[in-house]
């Protein structure tokens, strides 16, 4: 059954009639809303809105496209639309550790995560094996031809198999600021560690040196600045001062896990709003 259902997003400055000409433009033009989530961020003088509509059997992307950039103008409005129907392409870049991977496969799996997994790529062998469980094509590349190269090579896989977004689930890699720039607002990283506190190597040692109360995981957005891209999703774990580092990283695996499908999953749904640096989520 074709899904015939659009998601507007719509950022601004924040001024008198947004909602009633978004929705009354939406109404006009054939759609009728599901869902409509908005928020107006005070300090900043900035409105941001999602909407989810269908759209009458008269219905047109074209139509509505045309005609929504009249109201666009005249708010000034940062807008996007979506057809619900086409999914997302997401490739994943892996190294060793595989509970990322495993987590997101098993989700995506279980129609938990809306889109398509078309390629793995990763610098080490070792997951080949849960790529070809889920019949998903492996790719290894190789680190020692340097950075310039193998990254063209990631570049090429990613362009063959037409992907949208790219996941580093515990890539243990650094990604250059021409990837970064490349694949900007499309390119999501999980750091085992609650940014932007114990940034780096070994966040988890840190955490330990420092009698941390909790440890967490932090989705961003990968950005040239490592570490320090626009949040999208954090949560954490209470441990306690008789908690091994060992202990440390098996439970921080768990809310990596769930961290990072969570901020997938926003992504997915067009649920990140960015303004500047940081961001905005908008459920």
């Amino acid at each position: 059954m074709i899904n015939n259902t659009f998601t507007l997003t719509v950022s601004c400055a924040d001024q008198p009639g947004l909602i009633a000409s978004i929705t009354g433009g939406v109404f006009r033009m054939g759609g009728n809303v599901l869902n409509l989530a908005q928020y107006t961020a005070t300090d900043i003088n900035m409105f941001f809105c999602r909407i989810v509509f269908n759209g009458n059997p008269s219905f047109t992307e074209e139509i509505f496209r045309a005609e929504f950039e009249k109201i666009a103008e005249q708010f000034a409005m940062d807008w996007r639309l979506f057809n619900n129907n086409n999914k997302a392409r997401m490739g994943i870049l892996v190294s060793k550790p595989s509970h990322c991977l495993y987590e997101i496969l098993l989700k995506h799996a279980d129609d938990e995560l809306d889109c398509e997994i078309p390629v793995i790529i990763s610098n080490h062998p070792d997951l080949a094996h849960i790529a070809s469980s889920f019949h998903i094509p492996f790719f290894q590349i190789d680190t020692a031809r340097g950075k310039a190269e193998y990254e063209k090579d990631v570049n090429d896989i990613l362009a063959r198999y037409n992907v949208d977004l790219v996941v580093l689930a515990r890539y243990m890699q650094i990604m250059s600021p021409e990837f970064c720039k490349h694949w900007d607002k499309r390119l999501i990283n999980i750091h085992h560690g609650f940014l932007p506190a114990f940034k780096g190597a070994k966040p988890y040692h840190q955490a330990w040196e420092k009698g941390v109360k909790i440890i967490g995981a932090t989705a961003h957005f990968a950005t040239e600045d490592l570490d320090q891209g626009p949040i999208i999703f954090q949560d954490v774990i209470r441990i306690t001062d008789m908690c091994s580092v060992d202990e440390f990283i098996r439970m921080g695996k768990d809310v990596e896990r769930r961290v990072l499908v969570e901020a997938i999953r926003r992504y997915l749904n067009h649920s990140i709003f960015l303004y500047n640096k940081r961001t905005f989520i908008i459920e």
